[in-house]
């Protein structure tokens, strides 16, 4: 067998995408407090949306990129405030008044972790990490598990008023939590290295932690606020210092990097934001009713941002659609003179294995795609007698996301998708 051993730095090159920015009202009538999926880049996976209070205390679930939902479960009458997933596949969802939500089956079916184990403190936000950690924050303090749910216990923050938490993806030992109090009692972002067994002092204090985010692309933390004058803040070392970019025109609950380039979406009063310039200024995204979660996806290789509102008449599920990946795939599946193999592991991190046969002498390219349809590295451009090859696509530097690596022989071609997830 012919190897051929490449390893490759990959530099992304910036493309532009034309689109209406049109939304549509998805859900309609809801009052939606919440969204989540388990995977951003993951093409197949459920979309959970979660209600606010009363007869809209409810989960929803969309298969099909958010264009409709079924209802999987109601609850009595408390705010199903964030959704977390676990390795395994668990969803666990914080639900303000009756504990924490766990479902072992993609939500077809629910048990409730009562209110009573989290010392009858108000699940507010929940995320996971490795080896079993599932993070709890609470309207009065911090709780971890190291079982996947079975047992919980205050670990740290107590008495504050804790709302997002988040786990940095690169490093699942730390967790941010953002804490937000009317009062201003501790207002601020904290950190923990040791799955949130400790936490550190304040690192941004005098804000209200609303919302957190971790741009995946660039490794940036965001932080928004509902203290005036509304600042947006970013750290790019992990939480341990933050800067503030710039302003937004009204209080802001919900913040999400975009998977298409390195603009960020936030979602509050006065409607959803958009910023193309690391969040020095925001504008209006044609969407003006105000909104809480804010949930940028991946579904079937079309890259959508989802809103949530309240209202008989606007609330719900608002979509729009911020790009579709350019066709790459499906060129001429049938050729005779080579064939492409999926690439092992995938997805990969760091590194996958891509092997093909060629039958036929000829000069052929091997070339990855990003997720728009640009050439990101030619990985073979030679003449090549028959044989097996193969590939080691080495990733380290990569951002997560979608790729397409293609083998042609000048007239026939065949596509295959990579996707790198850290």
């Amino acid at each position: 067998m012919k190897t051929i051993i490449a390893i490759f730095s990959l530099v992304m090159f910036s493309s532009s995408f034309s689109n209406a920015q049109v939304w549509e009202q998805k859900l309609n009538g809801r009052n939606v407090w919440s969204l989540g999926k388990a995977n951003q880049n993951d093409i197949f996976g459920d979309i959970f949306a979660g209600g606010l209070t009363g007869n809209n205390s409810r989960i929803w679930r969309s298969s099909n990129g958010g264009n409709s939902w079924d209802t999987i479960y109601i609850g009595t009458g408390a705010t199903m405030w964030d959704f977390g997933f676990d390795a395994t596949g668990n969803v666990y969802v914080a639900n303000f008044s009756n504990g924490l939500l766990k479902s072992t089956n993609n939500g077809t079916n629910f048990t409730v972790i009562p209110v009573s184990i989290f010392n009858n403190k108000n699940p507010q936000g929940v995320e996971c990490g490795s080896a079993g950690h599932v993070f709890v924050t609470t309207s009065s303090g911090f709780f971890r598990s190291t079982d996947f749910g079975q047992t919980f216990s205050e670990t740290a923050l107590t008495g504050l008023n804790c709302l997002p938490v988040i786990v940095d993806k690169d490093s699942l030992n730390i967790v941010y939590v953002g804490v937000s109090s009317a009062g201003g009692t501790g207002i601020g972002c904290y950190r923990s290295t040791d799955n949130g067994l400790t936490f550190s002092n304040n690192l941004n204090p005098g804000k209200n932690g609303y919302g957190l985010a971790q741009d995946d692309l660039n490794d940036i933390i965001y932080m928004i606020t509902t203290t005036s004058p509304y600042n947006f803040d970013k750290s790019t070392d992990n939480g341990l210092t933050w800067t503030t970019m710039g302003n937004i025109s009204a209080a802001q609950r919900g913040v999400a990097p975009s998977l298409m380039d390195n603009s960020i979406y936030t979602a509050g009063n006065g409607g959803v934001f958009k910023s193309s310039n690391g969040g020095a200024n925001f504008v209006n995204q044609n969407l003006t009713i105000s909104a809480t979660p804010i949930l940028a996806v991946n579904h079937n290789n079309v890259l959508k941002v989802l809103a949530g509102a309240s209202g008989s008449a606007s609330g719900g599920v608002w979509v729009f659609t911020e790009a579709i990946i350019q066709g790459v795939e499906n060129q001429n599946s049938l050729a005779e003179s080579f064939q492409l193999q999926q690439n092992f592991p995938n997805p990969f991190n760091p590194s996958t294995l891509i092997k093909y046969e060629i039958s036929r002498s000829g000069k052929y390219d091997l070339i990855v795609y990003d997720a728009l349809g640009n050439t990101v590295y030619k990985m073979v451009d030679n003449v090549l007698q028959p044989g097996n090859y193969e590939v080691e696509f080495h990733g380290a530097g990569l951002p997560s996301g979608v790729y397409f690596y293609r083998l042609t022989d000048g007239v026939n071609s065949l596509s295959r998708k990579l996707l790198m997830l850290k």
